[in-house]
């Protein structure tokens, strides 16, 4: 009986945990040389992204190594990134751990490509 009460309650605890787990936003990774390019969407609202998708990609095709750079997906928890959340999609761009800029909500596609050209190549020099 002891048994059954406590395998019922382990239940209703697995389940409350399943059932109330926060947003997850989608998280796109690429680690060209020295850099660390973050972009994080919220899961439910890909298509928010997609001026940073194409300005991602048209920056990969116009480097000598594109073909070289590779992005992961990933996902994470809302409530585990200290991110401001409210302002995704959000564009991270580090140099050996150090955040150069970050680009956050609507952007066009141009803008983020000239940010992503600018600094990188500013920290290449």
């Amino acid at each position: 009986m002891l048994n059954r009460l406590f395998l019922s309650f382990f239940g209703i605890l697995i389940l409350t945990g399943c059932i109330f787990q926060g947003d997850t936003v989608q998280v796109l990774t690429a680690k060209p040389d020295d850099y660390e390019l973050y972009l994080y969407t919220k899961a439910d609202q890909e298509e928010s992204a997609q001026d940073y998708l194409s300005a991602l990609l048209d920056w990969k095709l116009k480097q000598k190594d594109g073909s070289e750079l590779q992005f992961e997906q990933s996902e994470q928890k809302k409530d585990k990134l200290k991110l401001p959340t409210d302002e995704l999609p959000l564009l991270v761009v580090k140099e050996n751990g150090k955040t150069l800029t970050t680009i956050a909500g609507d952007n066009p596609r141009e803008d983020i490509l000239t940010t992503l050209e600018d600094k990188i190549v500013i920290a290449k020099k």
